[in-house]
């Protein structure tokens, strides 16, 4: 009895277990799909991919007293700061044109430098002056200040009593004599110091000054010599000063890179700076301001009008075509160097390469630009390879490469983020396959395809060239037959697709015109 059981139950077992494996075994076969991709027409493209930042391709400093200057190349800071001023600060005196106290015309060469590259620069007065110091000796080097100067008027200063200055008026007739000549003239008074000048407030003096008449002076009368005054107020008594003074009505330094900084006037040091220590600086007040950020301007125009203190209008120009890139004061301000800076209006791209990548870059290839907040593409074009490298984050060399868009748009601002693809080969060939497609065996490469069973098949290829996406196939596929990707995702979790690259290479192939 318990046989015959046994004997029946086998058979019921033995079905229910082919059931199962013939189930399993069919159900793996339905869902077996795999990813194809028809081969055909491609572009191949070879690229580095890398990032960098927008910059001028110069960026110049407009300065209120001297010359603009030339602070970047393509984004990188220099000491160079354009003529006359793109020298070293160290030079070496190799002749004194014209010693101290002697009157030189408006462009007279006074010294003349050379600097340790073989360069002269010849330190010349910015106006008619009289020579007061020069701080420089014949062979030796020299940095800073070269020498100082005297222009304008040669003033007589006197300081009087309060009682007297009362007495005192502007346009009153003077006679005077230079204590160390015997020499006579006349003069007149052109102003009355509304302060007084004295430290103690028990018994002030006030400055009043003095102008010769005119071409009365003889050529050795010099700043800092004494002089005796006569003064007859109106209704009252001669009053004589033997304590007054020959003053320049204005004294400028003259330094190295010829820039001209205003040290006194009428005699008086410029507030807050002693002019022993040579580190006076030339303000100027902002008459008109012509420009804003972003503002376009042409070589020579007139960006802000400036008056400095003896009244004299400074129009400061513009150093070359280009657009305003910042602006460092405003109108009515009071400004002493940096007016404005300038970009060349030229914008480059500025990226970094690694020393694995760089040997593939050449000049003119062909480089896609996006802004870092913009989906756009720029193109452009390989202009400059930097030839030193530096060590980023990583320890890896890095070299500059600039490139030059073809076109750009006002969104590009200096100083913003760039995404860079430069593409090293391009070329458009007849079939291609992804180039996930390519499997080896050894030194032999293949693809895989489907036959009329679903069934994988290796299939032998001889392969070209080959870029980021696709690779060439010379020989074993024809157009138009597909390739194995891989396997079709079955997770709903997942991605429709294992290829992330498919849709890229679709829309290749589309603007293509594949």
């Amino acid at each position: 009895m318990r046989k015959r059981k046994f004997w029946i139950i086998l058979p019921i077992v033995a079905l229910l277990g082919g059931g199962i494996y013939f189930y399993t075994t069919s159900t793996s076969k339905e869902v077996q799909n795999y990813l194809t991709e028809k081969s055909g027409p491609a572009l191949i493209e070879s690229s580095v991919s890398t990032t960098g930042s927008v910059v001028d391709e110069y960026t110049f400093n407009i300065n209120s007293d001297s010359p603009a200057t030339l602070t970047k190349i393509a984004g990188v800071a220099t000491t160079s700061s354009g003529t006359p001023v793109s020298l070293s600060d160290t030079w070496v005196v190799s002749k004194i044109n014209n010693d101290e106290g002697k009157v030189v015309s408006k462009g007279k060469t006074i010294v003349t430098l050379k600097n340790y590259e073989g360069l002269t620069q010849l330190i010349k007065a910015p106006e008619k002056a009289r020579v007061k110091t020069v701080n420089a000796v014949k062979g030796a080097p020299i940095s800073g200040d070269v020498v100082t100067i005297g222009t304008g008027r040669i003033l007589v200063s006197v300081e009087v009593t309060e009682t007297q200055s009362t007495q005192l008026s502007v346009g009153l007739p003077i006679a005077l004599a230079i204590n160390s000549s015997d020499t006579l003239t006349s003069g007149a008074i052109t102003s009355i110091n509304a302060a007084a000048t004295s430290a103690t407030s028990s018994n002030p003096t006030y400055t009043v000054l003095i102008t010769p008449t005119p071409n009365t002076l003889p050529a050795s009368a010099r700043s800092g010599m004494t002089v005796t005054v006569d003064v007859t107020p109106t209704g009252k008594d001669r009053i004589r000063y033997t304590n007054a003074k020959l003053i320049d009505e204005f004294t400028y330094s003259i330094d190295v890179n010829n820039k001209v900084t205003l040290q006194s006037k009428n005699g008086v040091d410029v507030v807050g700076v002693s002019s022993t220590t040579n580190t006076a600086t030339k303000q100027f007040s902002v008459t008109k301001l012509n420009v804003s950020p972003g503002t376009i301007v042409k070589k020579d125009e007139i960006i802000a009008e400036l008056k400095n203190f003896d009244g004299k209008i400074r129009n400061v120009k513009a150093p070359a075509d280009g657009v305003i890139r910042e602006v460092f004061t405003a109108p009515n301000a009071i400004v002493s160097g940096v007016v404005a800076s300038l970009g060349s209006g030229q914008v480059l791209a500025a990226i970094k390469v690694s020393e694995y990548d760089i040997q593939n870059v050449s000049l003119d290839q062909k480089v896609e630009l996006k802004l870092g907040s913009d989906n756009k593409v720029n193109t452009g074009k390989v202009i400059q390879i930097g030839q030193v490298a530096t060590v980023d984050n990583n320890g890896v060399s890095q070299f500059s490469v600039f490139t030059k868009p073809d076109q750009i748009d006002e969104n590009w601002r200096i100083g913003m983020s760039i995404t860079a693809k430069i593409i090293l080969q391009s070329k458009n060939v007849s079939i291609a396959v992804p180039i996930q497609a390519i499997q080896k065996k050894g030194n032999d490469n293949f693809v895989q395809v489907l036959n009329d069973k679903n069934e994988l098949i290796d299939k032998p290829v001889t392969i070209g060239v080959s870029g980021t996406q696709f690779v060439e196939i010379t020989s074993g596929l024809n157009t138009g037959q597909e390739v194995v990707l891989g396997k079709a995702s079955v997770d709903e979790k997942l991605p429709a697709s294992e290829d992330p690259f498919r849709e890229q290479r679709q829309q290749q192939r589309n603007n293509n015109g594949s």
